[in-house]
């Protein structure tokens, strides 16, 4: 039942693609995406009576990519070298009177770039959150399939107690499920970032009815209700945008370097499943190179640069200025935070956890790994500091005879005295966990159903 489940999940990984988001950026696409906004625009003018009726059905109707032909665009920018005024030259021949006369009406280039831009993230946070909630699937049925699975827990790279490989998985998904909030309150204010204010932001050359036709404008492009404030020379919402998807490469960056280090040939808990024929070393044929993590690491280091060029963009020039040139760094950081999650997805739904070296590895600490369990019930019989002390005492006595924590304590008259050989292979059962242990892990699994 469980292949059946995470094979569906991993179906579900693969469903997350970078394709979409690409499309949003390419000519095609963000063409589309600048027409809508002009359509939107003249229909919501026509709404509050800026312009006739017929002129916005006609812009409406003609905001058809297959007019603006990337041939024609690229022919007439060579010759004005301004986007919008190329693309409107394009346009204009397939407009009627109407259209032609009132297309771009009273409006500003940076509020139809800087509209499509909030469009393109909105689009793609709608992405990364539907991906990052299959991510939240995955982990979840991980966390259940190895809900008691033990491990050894390390701290600062050292044998610390053991764990579950399901409470490991936990607390990715706290992780995750934190920036899934994050992005749904960032989008919030993205989507209230559509923006016809004018040149210096104050609707300046857009009538009377400005405010009115802005909030029209928004309705008609799907989005809430517009943040008053000129958002053009401060620009935090799209910082914002980079750092939440820096901080999540981040986690991604993390996950990727543990998962890298589990997978090591010394430690050998975990491994990545690689589609068959793809080799792991040109010259070494028994090796198996971790791939996805790797990138994922690579995501880490990468897509938080991108997010710094965001954030340096928020010290503008008075109402504003054009130095920093976002579009292709937003595009390179969405396509790429898309891409890292769909990694991740197809990683962990692929995960091979090998139990037997989980178990062999808490094994290799001798059991000493429960030291902890042990000076707690000998602090049932004893002072607790006398406690911790002889516990320590049997441990070091135990390293330099080469001896396992077992046989150390069953020779040492103070524990035998109060325990015998069950007690003490009871407690140094690394299989046995305290009940809240496992609740933990039931919750933060119950908590995303």
């Amino acid at each position: 039942m469980l292949a059946i489940a995470m094979a569906a999940t991993q179906a579900k990984a693969q469903e997350c693609s970078v394709r979409p988001v690409q499309k949003l950026f390419q000519y095609e696409g963000q063409t589309q995406i600048i027409l809508d906004v002009e359509a939107a625009m003249a229909r919501a003018q026509a709404i509050n009576g800026v312009i006739p009726q017929e002129a916005a059905q006609d812009i409406t109707a003609k905001a058809q990519v297959a007019l603006v032909p990337q041939g024609e665009f690229d022919a007439a920018y060579d010759i004005v070298g301004h986007r919008m005024v190329a693309l409107l030259t394009v346009w204009r021949d397939s407009l009627g009177d109407a259209g032609d006369q009132y297309v771009h009406y009273g409006a500003t280039t940076v509020d139809i770039y800087g509209t499509t831009t909030i469009l393109q993230i909105d689009r793609s946070l709608q992405a990364l959150d539907t991906c990052m909630a299959k991510t939240i699937d995955t982990m979840a049925m991980l966390a259940q399939a190895h809900i008691d699975t033990p491990m050894i827990g390390r701290t600062l790279g050292q044998h610390a107690q053991p764990i579950t490989f399901g409470k490991k998985v936990s607390t990715w998904i706290g992780e995750y499920s934190r920036h899934k909030e994050r992005l749904a309150q960032l989008r919030q204010r993205v989507r209230q970032s559509a923006s016809l204010k004018g040149p210096v932001g104050n609707y300046s050359g857009l009538g009377d009815q400005a405010i009115l036709v802005e909030q029209s404008f928004a309705e008609q492009l799907g989005l809430d209700a517009p943040n008053p404030a000129d958002w053009s020379g401060t620009r935090d919402v799209i910082a914002e945008y980079g750092m939440i998807l820096g901080l999540i490469a981040r986690s991604h960056q993390r996950i990727g370097q543990e998962l890298f280090l589990l997978q090591s040939t010394d430690i050998a808990e975990l491994r990545e499943a690689l589609p068959a024929g793809v080799v792991g070393s040109s010259s070494m044929p028994h090796k198996r190179n971790p791939r996805a993590p790797e990138r994922l690491v690579h995501a880490g280091r990468t897509i938080p640069r991108l997010a710094e060029v965001l954030g340096d963009d928020v010290v503008n020039l008075f109402e504003r200025d054009n130095t920093s040139h976002l579009t292709p760094v937003i595009e390179e950081i969405s396509v790429s935070s898309i891409d890292a999650v769909r990694r991740l997805n197809n990683l962990l739904s692929g995960l091979e956890v090998d139990t037997q070296q989980m178990r062999a590895n808490i094994d290799r600490a001798r059991g000493f790994a429960l030291s902890q369990r042990v000076a707690l019930a000998l602090a049932d019989h004893m002072p607790r500091g006398d406690a911790e002390k002889l516990t320590k005492d049997i441990i070091a006595q135990a390293v330099k005879s080469d001896m396992n924590f077992l046989d150390a304590l069953l020779a040492h008259p103070q524990v035998t005295a109060r325990f015998d050989r069950h007690d003490l292979t009871r407690l140094l059962d690394p299989t046995t966990f305290d009940a809240p242990a496992i609740e933990q892990v039931e919750q933060i699994i119950a908590d995303q159903q």
